[in-house]
């Protein structure tokens, strides 16, 4: 039969060190305001342990916490877990096959490479309303894992660790969420990610990753502000990146209603474009297969083409745009350039090529120019 144990000052209250050593499944912990220490650490097995303060900070637990391998379930509410030594604030063993569920919390990592929270085993993982600061969340190598992420923060802008690291195979869901620092799959990524209407800072994509991005944000203002690479598929609607999208390898790509400052493909990937606006620079090499609709392709005098290709690439366009603002467009080596063009800021349009008959523009006049 599941308990209610309160913890605290009052008289109705018992000691915190005397309600661990009783602890039993599905007893649920009301902790009243105040520090809790556990210099040596916990774990929990089924149990639900929840903050009474205003603010999860009221409430806080200084030392981590483990899931046990036997563990169905651990339910955190309204607390603040402040590990003050090198350890996960919270850790998830491989053994294990449950669930933890954090609503209203705050998670305070150590700020090295040991992740705030970390996932080994299966996993259910759920963020409602959560904030990870000084830390990563991170799904190991032999993660089976769901994170669902929603109306929640993780904060650790690191310029040598990621803030969001998914390993394993799983599937993560993030809405209405903010990842600053690196989110990052891996070589042995299998994993489906969802992000809905949520901001990250830059995100690096390997392995087997299928991304899923609407009404998102990337906000770094890099070249591979998003650089996606392996055997990556991605699939962007009406989304925003402020710097470039960087594809790489055997990337595969579908991009809807976004605007993106620039846009870099190599070697053997496969981009599909619609209602797209690059805002200053796009360059297709290797053997990179492009094909834009509705697509406009603008320069802004930071770059000297607005529109490459080279190597093999090939771009077939469909009513573009193409808006050169002092820019040029060229396409080299054996690059191929077929489409028509719906507008332009250029009545004619010199294109820097060594092989005209690779070109094929039609709706707006053009020259050839060598250089």
């Amino acid at each position: 039969m599941a308990r209610i144990i309160r913890v605290g000052a009052g008289g109705s209250e018992i000691g915190w060190h005397e309600a661990l050593k009783d602890l039993q499944a599905d007893d649920v912990i009301l902790l009243e305001p105040g520090y809790y220490e556990l210099p040596q650490g916990l774990k929990l097995t089924d149990v639900t342990v929840k903050g009474m303060g205003a603010s999860p900070e009221d409430t806080t637990i200084l030392g981590y916490l483990t899931v046990s391998e036997d563990s169905h379930f651990v339910n955190l509410e309204n607390l603040c877990i402040n590990t003050n030594t090198d350890h996960n604030s919270l850790f998830v063993p491989t053994e294990t096959d449950g669930y933890l569920s954090l609503r209203n919390c705050s998670i305070k990592g150590a700020g090295t490479d040991t992740a705030a929270i970390a996932a080994n085993g299966k996993v259910t993982l759920e963020l409602y309303s959560t904030q990870v600061t000084n830390g990563s969340v991170s799904m190991f190598a032999n993660a089976d894992f769901r994170l669902e992420m929603n109306d929640s923060v993780i904060d650790y802008p690191s310029e040598e660790y990621c803030a969001l690291a998914l390993e394993g195979k799983g599937t993560a869901i993030i809405n209405n969420s903010h990842i600053h620092g690196s989110t990052n799959t891996f070589t042995k990524t299998n994993a489906e990610v969802d992000i809905n209407n949520s901001s990250l800072d830059y995100m690096i994509l390997h392995g087997q990753t299928w991304l899923n991005m609407l009404n998102s944000t990337v906000k770094s203002f890099d070249d591979a502000a998003l650089y996606i690479s392996d055997d990556c598929w991605v699939n962007i609607v009406n989304s925003r990146f402020n710097g470039g999208i960087y594809f790489d390898q055997k990337a595969r790509a579908i991009l809807q209603n976004c605007t993106l400052d620039r846009l870099i493909a190599i070697n053997e990937a496969r981009i599909t474009m619609t209602g797209c606006q690059v805002l200053s620079h796009a360059d297709f090499q290797d053997q990179v297969e492009a094909d834009a609709t509705r697509v406009s392709f603008n320069g802004n005098g930071d770059y000297e083409y607005f529109l490459a290709l080279n190597g093999k690439a090939h771009l077939a366009g469909h009513n573009l745009i193409l808006n050169a603002n002092g820019s040029e467009l060229a396409i080299k080596d054996n690059a191929k350039f077929n489409s028509n063009v719906l507008a332009s800021d250029q009545t004619s349009l010199e294109i820097e090529c060594q092989k005209p008959k690779n070109v094929h523009v039609y709706g707006l006049n053009w020259t050839a120019k060598r250089k």
